[in-house]
Order: C-alpha cells, then sequence, then structure tokens
C-alpha cells in the first residue's frame, strides 16, 4: 500500500478505490437480484407432476427435520417418547405443543410457501392469497361450518362401524394401533385445564393447524394438481382424500374427506385461501372449546371419543338434521360462489 501511495497521487488512488468499491457494490446488488429473480418462479414452467414432486420432497424434509428436531426436545423435557400417549398429565405441559407447533411448521406451512416461490413468479397468485372483500363471508363460513357438522356426526358414526376382511385383520390392526397412538396425542393436548393451556390449544390446534394445513393442501397442493386435473371436483375430492389419509386416523376417515372436500370447495367458490384458512381454524376452535368447557365430555376431566355416541333411535332424526343442514349449506354455497364471481380461477 505504501509503494501504491508513493506512485499514485492520493487523490487518484482515492477515485480508484471508490471506484472498485462502487464495482464490487454493483457485482453483489446485481448479483443477489439475480438470484431472487432465479429462485422465484424457478420451476414455474415446468410440469405438475415436476411441481408435485417439489411439494413431496419439501414435506419429507420437513418430517424429517421436525422429527429430529421432536427427538431434540423430548431429550431436553428428558422424558421417553411413548409418555406422550400415556395417561394424561404426564407430559410436561409445552412438550406436545411445542412439537406439534414445528410439525405443522415443518410439514405443511414452510413447505407450501418454499413451494409457492419456486413454482410461480407471483407466489400470491399462486396460493390465492387476496384480501377479503367483505367480513361477512367469515361469518358466512362460520356458519357454513355448523350447517355440515350433523353431516360429520352421522358419518363419523357409520365410519366407525366399518371393519376390513378377516384377510386384512392385520391392516385393521396397524390402523387402529395408529389411531390410539394418535388420540392420545389429542387427549393430551387437551387434557390440561386454565386460561393459558386453552390460549395454547387454540393457538396450536385451530390457528397453526388452519394456516399451515390449508395453505399446504388447499393453496400449493390443489393448485398443481388442478394443473394436472381440469375438473375441479375431481381436483377437490382427490386432495380432500389426501388430506384426509395423511393424518392416519382411520375411524375419522370419511368425515375428514367430507371436510377436506368442504374446505375445497371453499376455496374453489371464494377464490381466496383465507376462507377455507378461517373455516379449519373454526372447526377446530369449536371442538377445543367444547372439549374445554365439557360440551363434548361425558363427565369433568375425561376426553370424549372422537366419534359421536349415537343411539339407534337417534339415527334417523341426525340424519333428517342432515339434510336440512346440508339444504340450508347449499344456499349458502351459492352466496359464496357469488362473492367469487369476477376473481381469476
Amino acid at each position: 500500500m505504501r509503494v501504491c501511495h508513493k506512485v499514485i497521487s492520493p487523490s487518484f488512488y482515492s477515485e480508484g478505490i471508490r471506484y472498485r468499491a462502487d464495482i464490487f457494490q454493483y457485482e453483489t446488488v446485481s448479483s443477489l437480484t439475480l438470484s431472487g429473480i432465479i429462485m422465484k418462479g424457478l420451476f414455474a414452467n415446468r410440469s405438475a407432476w415436476f411441481q408435485l414432486g417439489i411439494l413431496t420432497y419439501l414435506f419429507l424434509f420437513g418430517l424429517t427435520f421436525a422429527s429430529v428436531i421432536s427427538i431434540g426436545i423430548s431429550a431436553i423435557f428428558n422424558i421417553i417418547p411413548d409418555k406422550t400417549i400415556t395417561e394424561s398429565g404426564t407430559t410436561p405441559f409445552y412438550e406436545t405443543h411445542i412439537t406439534q407447533f414445528i410439525s405443522a411448521l415443518c410439514m405443511f406451512l414452510l413447505p407450501a410457501l418454499f413451494t409457492a416461490c419456486l413454482c410461480s413468479k407471483k407466489p400470491g397468485e399462486f396460493l390465492q392469497i387476496r384480501k377479503v372483500s367483505d367480513v361477512r363471508l367469515f361469518v358466512l363460513t362460520g356458519l357454513m361450518i355448523l350447517l355440515i357438522s350433523p353431516t360429520i356426526d352421522i358419518t363419523s358414526y357409520l365410519n366407525s362401524k366399518i371393519h376390513l376382511p378377516e384377510f386384512m385383520s392385520p391392516l385393521e390392526k396397524w390402523m387402529q394401533e395408529t389411531e390410539d397412538t394418535l388420540t392420545g396425542i389429542t387427549e393430551d393436548l387437551l387434557s390440561k385445564r386454565g386460561v393459558i393451556p386453552f390460549i395454547t390449544n387454540i393457538t396450536v390446534i385451530a390457528v397453526m393447524a388452519g394456516f399451515s394445513e390449508e395453505f399446504l393442501f388447499r393453496g400449493a397442493f390443489l393448485t398443481i394438481v388442478r394443473k394436472k386435473i381440469s375438473n375441479p371436483h375431481i381436483a377437490i375430492w382427490t386432495v380432500a382424500i389426501i388430506f384426509s389419509a395423511i393424518h392416519f386416523q382411520f375411524n375419522g376417515f370419511i368425515p375428514r374427506t367430507i371436510l377436506g372436500a368442504v374446505l375445497g370447495y371453499f376455496l374453489y367458490w371464494s377464490k381466496n385461501i383465507w376462507i377455507p384458512v378461517f373455516a379449519h381454524f373454526f372447526h377446530n376452535a369449536v371442538a377445543v372449546t367444547g372439549s374445554y368447557i365439557g360440551i363434548f365430555k361425558d363427565s369433568p376431566g375425561e376426553i370424549a371419543p372422537e366419534v359421536p355416541d349415537i343411539k339407534t333411535e337417534e339415527i334417523i332424526t341426525t340424519t333428517i338434521v342432515a339434510i336440512f343442514g346440508l339444504f340450508l349449506f347449499a344456499l349458502c354455497a351459492n352466496i359464496m360462489r357469488k362473492s367469487g364471481t369476477g376473481q381469476k380461477n
């Protein structure tokens, strides 16, 4: 540096440094901008199968990452995993909540957002993120969820009566064990009483599930599937079946498929992702609140089973109520469909 000062005048040297700094800054900013352009919409022109592969890869990566994090959390709490699904109260207060929150974030929400960025130059349009023009749509959505509830109840009861053939008994046993495991996790989440546990459950079970699962299944997955399947009804029901299957709670497979289809139609009618997000949130929030105040349990401190106990003489009445609810649901659907008119499909 001293030699340079002897050869080059200070003014020329300072100008050279400034010039080189400007070049470096320009190249750096240009490379970052170019990188952003390349990353956003990098796979926008690829096939639907390729984009589905990207989404699946990100989902599996998130699943693996969440599993590793969950193991670490269990180690921090110094408990064995089996205690999470056994007696109520054996799990430290926030352990299951934290693992469920991280799982929803890594498996559902982040893969949906990354897929939207990679597969579209306009990620917001890809996920159908739009401003809700009329807040009354949220009221209508909540009403429609309540109207579909009797249908969910009756199909839950019928689903619980379905048994696989004898030669498939090992599969049915595995399905039942998986059902019991996940039911135990849900019971562990809902077993704590108090204001803070209630807020925590609403956050994890209603808010996070509503955001993450809808962004993945209705926002990203359904958008990609519709590129391959032109018929919207087939696409909606296909995604609904996969949505139900991935929960691995087979006693509720049929009602959850129906719920998944309803959420898909909410997006199809409204052209707005926030409608199925709110519907999912509202559905789960009602269940959490009902369990908390005792509507969906037999006695204090007990969590009722997921499948409702419907007596034989009540089946006909419940069916009639469900049919009437579906009629009103159809009327509300027509209103929601009109609200989505003019929006890009």
